[in-house]
C-alpha cells in the first residue's frame, strides 16, 4: 500500500495509523511525497520532515521535486485543480513502481464537509451530495469520517508534531474560503453561542454520515436503473434513443440516473452532464417548455422525436421520415425497401401458408387511405394478429425475441387506421385475407 504524506496533521496520522496496522496484518507499506517547488524553504522543510518521519518508522519513501508551474503551463492546467492532477499522476506512477495495489490519502470528514458545500454551491445532484467515496478503484480514504480536530488531538496526546501548510490559509482558493469563512458563518447562524471547534467537528461528522447515506442511496438507485436500462434505451444507426414515453412516469432521481448512465456509455472518458444538461433533458422527457433540442458536451445533441429522445453527435435528427408506398410500386426507407402490388383474394389465400417473414397480404377492403412506411411509436396502440385487444407497440416488442435496437423506431407499414405490419415481426389483426376477399395487397420487404 502507498500512503500519500504531505507532512500535515492528517497525512502524518494516516501514516502512523497504517504503519501500526500494516505490522499487525503483514501489509507492505510505502510512502510518497511530492515537493511542488512553490513554497521555497517551507516546502524543503516539509520534505525533510517526511523523510525523517518515515526513517524513524522504517517506512520506505519515494519523493519527487517538480517544477509544477512549468508542468501546468505546458499542459494548460492551473490552480488547485492542476496541482491535484499532477499529484495524482505522481502517486499513480509511484504506486506502480512500488507494486502497491492501493493508494491511501488523508481526506477527513472536514474535507468531506467542504467538498459537499462546494458541490452544492456549484450545482449538484445525488452523486455530488455523496461527496468523496471511501474507496474508488485503487484510491482509499481511511480517515473520511474522522474529524481534523480529533486527529490533531490524538497527535498532541502522543507528542507527535506535524507541518502546517500556510497556503491553506490563502483566501484566493474557493476551498479555503469555504473552510475559513463559510463554515464558521454557518455555525454562527445555527447558534452564536456554540464553541466553534466542537461545533465544526460535529457538523463535519453529520455531513460525513449524510454523504455516506447519499452514496448508498445512489448505488441502490443505479442497481434499479441498470435492471431496466436495456428496456428504456437502445442504440440504432449510430444514435442512442431513450423511451421518454415510459421514462416520464419514473421518479426524477431515476430519470437523472438513467440519463447519467446512458451518457457514460456514450462518453466513458470526457465531460459529464451538468445539472443544466439534466434539467433540459428532463424538460424534453416531460414535454415541458424549453425547446425540442438540447446541446450536450463534446458536440452531442438530443432531440425529441415522438415518444423518444434521440441522442447523437452533431445536430440530432428524427429517426427517419415517413415515406408513401405507391401500389403498385416501391418505397425506400433507411435500410429497407418495400414493394407492393395488388393480387387476387383467392391467390393471396393460397400463398399465405408458404409466405416468408418478409412478406404479408392484406384484404383491400380493410385498408384506409394512403399506405406509408415509417417508424412506429413505442406508445402507439397495436392489435397483433391473433389477438383482440390492443397493446402498446413498445410493450409488445419487449416481449418478443428481437434485438434491442429494433425496439426503438421499428419500421412499420401503416395507413390512416394505424399499424398494419411491424415489418419482419408481426402483422396486425386488421385487414385479414379471408375466403370472401376479392382483392388483396401483397407487400415484400428487402434490403435496397
Amino acid at each position: 500500500m502507498l500512503v500519500a504524506v504531505s507532512g500535515g496533521a492528517d497525512s502524518t496520522a494516516l501514516l502512523l495509523g497504517l504503519h501500526r496496522l500494516a505490522r499487525e496484518f503483514d501489509v507492505g507499506l510505502h510512502a510518497a511525497h511530492l515537493h511542488h517547488g512553490l513554497r521555497g524553504a517551507a516546502a524543503d522543510a516539509d520534505l525533510d520532515f517526511v523523510l525523517d518521519l518515515c526513517a524513524r518508522h522504517g517506512v520506505p519513501v519515494a519523493h519527487g521535486r517538480w517544477n509544477t508551474r512549468l508542468r501546468m503551463r505546458r499542459r494548460g492546467l492551473s490552480g488547485q485543480v492542476g496541482l491535484r492532477v499532477l499529484r495524482r499522476e505522481f502517486l499513480l506512477a509511484t504506486a506502480k513502481r512500488a507494486g502497491a495495489s492501493a493508494i491511501a490519502t488523508a481526506h477527513t470528514a472536514d474535507d468531506q464537509l467542504e467538498t459537499v458545500l462546494l458541490r452544492l454551491l456549484r450545482g449538484t445532484g445525488l452523486p455530488g451530495l455523496g461527496g468523496m467515496s471511501a474507496r474508488r478503484g485503487a484510491w482509499i480514504k481511511p480517515l473520511l469520517e474522522a474529524t481534523r480536530a480529533d486527529i490533531e488531538a490524538d497527535l498532541r496526546e502522543t507528542h507527535q508534531p506535524w507541518r502546517d501548510d500556510r497556503s491553506n490559509l490563502d483566501p484566493g482558493y474557493a476551498r479555503n474560503r469555504v473552510r475559513h469563512i463559510a463554515v464558521p458563518a454557518l455555525i454562527q447562524a445555527l447558534d452564536p453561542d456554540l464553541d466553534p471547534m466542537p461545533a465544526r467537528a460535529a457538523l463535519a461528522r453529520r455531513v460525513a454520515r449524510a454523504a455516506r447515506e447519499a452514496r448508498e442511496a445512489e448505488r441502490a438507485l443505479r442497481t434499479w436503473t441498470s435492471s431496466v436500462l436495456s428496456d428504456l434505451c437502445g442504440i440504432q444507426a449510430g444514435q442512442t434513443t431513450v423511451d421518454s414515453a415510459q421514462l416520464r412516469f419514473y421518479p426524477v432521481a431515476f430519470r437523472r440516473t438513467l440519463l447519467r448512465m446512458t451518457w457514460k456509455r456514450l462518453m466513458p472518458v470526457g465531460p459529464g452532464l451538468t445539472h443544466h444538461h439534466l434539467d433540459a433533458l428532463g424538460r424534453l422527457i416531460t414535454g415541458g417548455r424549453g425547446g425540442a433540442r438540447v446541446a450536450l458536451p463534446a458536440g452531442w445533441g438530443a432531440e425529441r422525436d415522438r415518444g423518444l429522445i434521440v441522442i447523437r453527435r452533431g445536430r440530432a435528427q428524427p429517426l427517419r421520415e415517413t415515406v408513401r408506398l405507391p401500389v403498385p410500386g416501391r418505397a425506400n426507407w433507411g435500410e429497407r425497401m418495400l414493394r407492393g402490388r395488388w393480387t387476387s383474394g383467392p391467390g393471396a389465400l393460397k400463398r399465405l401458408q408458404g409466405k416468408s417473414a418478409v412478406e404479408e397480404y392484406f384484404a383491400a377492403e380493410g385498408l384506409q387511405g394512403t399506405l406509408e412506411l415509417r417508424a412506429g411509436r413505442v406508445d402507439e396502440p397495436f392489435v397483433p394478429f391473433g389477438r383482440r385487444n390492443p397493446v402498446r407497440l413498445g410493450e409488445f416488442l419487449r416481449k418478443q425475441d428481437i434485438s434491442r435496437d429494433r425496439r426503438y423506431g421499428p419500421a412499420v407499414l401503416a395507413d390512416a387506421g394505424g399499424i398494419l405490419w411491424v415489418i419482419g415481426v408481426r402483422r396486425s389483426a386488421r385487414a385479414p385475407v379471408t375466403t370472401s376477399t376479392r382483392r388483396a395487397l401483397w407487400v415484400h420487404a428487402e434490403k435496397p
